[in-house]
């Protein structure tokens, strides 16, 4: 099946989570024929911080174009939970890499809070609970954040379910604290989007919605990119058609 367009999916996983969110998702789409990247993004927290500019780095290097190419691929940037306050930094460092951004969907992703840290932007109950889960400068891994059923409903498959823990890292209290990038999401709504896979994120939904953003809801559950990545590569075409039709 040929590609509805020309653009490059770039897939990026939520910093709490590994990689393998995005996997099957990337692999229904290359059987269609897309160029997709699912950059990883556990480096960033081999050092110290700050660590938004390596997060950064760990997505856009790879996709900086050669100054010898004159028209690069434009590129989709789908940023799923914690990865979507990412996402427009993410934007303007690809756009001065030369890469033009067809567009961004936000699936199932926290909004952005340009120069505010995770913390700050975080519900205070959840802050609180977060601060005392930390031991020695690191938080525990995601999964262990709520209760194991959560987990289990979402991921029923054991060995599925291990492989995506095994991903899952320890990341440092500092990074929830660090300001993110001043970038702001791209006003304009014909290039940005959200994507609602859980009733967990409706209210963030409507908040997009509300501000001119174009919403497509399905009715799934947070993990669903891992567990029914052909309807999650349904949603991200529906969208990519979009972007493609607007004018450059």
């Amino acid at each position: 099946m040929p590609a509805l367009n020309q653009a490059e999916l770039v897939l990026v996983h939520s910093p709490l989570t590994g990689d393998l969110i995005w996997q099957p998702v990337a692999d229904a789409l290359r059987a269609r024929g897309r160029t997709v990247s699912v950059p990883r993004l556990a480096g960033a927290f081999d050092s110290t911080g700050p660590y938004y500019p390596r997060l950064l780095d760990a997505v856009t290097g790879p996709l900086t174009a050669p100054l010898d190419e004159t028209r690069p691929a434009p590129v989709v940037l789908a940023g799923h939970s914690g990865a979507g306050p990412l996402l427009p930094a993410l934007r303007e460092r690809l756009t001065q890499g030369r890469r033009r951004i067809a567009g961004t969907v936000y699936v199932d992703a926290q909004w952005p809070h340009p120069g505010a840290g995770w913390l700050e932007a975080a519900p205070p109950q959840l802050a609180r609970q977060l601060r005392e889960l930390a031991e020695n400068g690191s938080l525990p891994p995601w999964d262990t954040w709520f209760p194991e059923q959560m987990l289990i409903d979402e991921v029923p498959d054991p060995v599925l379910r291990e492989r995506f823990r095994t991903g899952l890292p320890r990341l440092p209290l500092a990074y929830f604290e660090e300001r993110a990038p001043h970038a702001v999401p791209d006003p304009d709504h014909a290039r940005t989007a959200y994507l609602r896979l859980s009733p967990h994120y409706e209210e963030t939904a409507m908040r997009a919605e509300a501000i001119g953003h174009r919403v497509l809801r399905r009715t799934s559950h947070h993990l669903s990119p891992l567990t029914d990545p052909e309807a999650t590569a349904d949603a991200l075409e529906k969208l990519a058609r979009r972007f493609a039709a607007c004018p450059a």
